[in-house]
């Protein structure tokens, strides 16, 4: 995350409150997207959410809908 906010302002990108609460809400969904989808045995499908770019979408945090017992 420091990365990305350090090229973010390498870069020009605004640094009014408003777009970098947006950008980093989008950098952690991402980030945890990642994070969640790289542990061994993860379960990938192709319906899996995506994080999109948005300005005023309220979301909170992605957290994986729990799995259905089998047996």
């Amino acid at each position: 995350m420091q990365l990305l906010l350090a090229t973010a302002d390498e870069i020009g990108a605004p640094s009014d409150p408003e777009f970098r609460s947006a950008l980093v809400g989008y950098l952690e969904w991402g980030t945890r997207l990642a994070v969640i989808n790289s542990q061994p045995g993860a379960e990938l499908g192709t319906d899996a959410p995506m994080p999109a770019w948005g300005w005023g979408e309220v979301k909170g945090p992605y957290l994986p809908e729990p799995r259905a017992a089998t047996g």
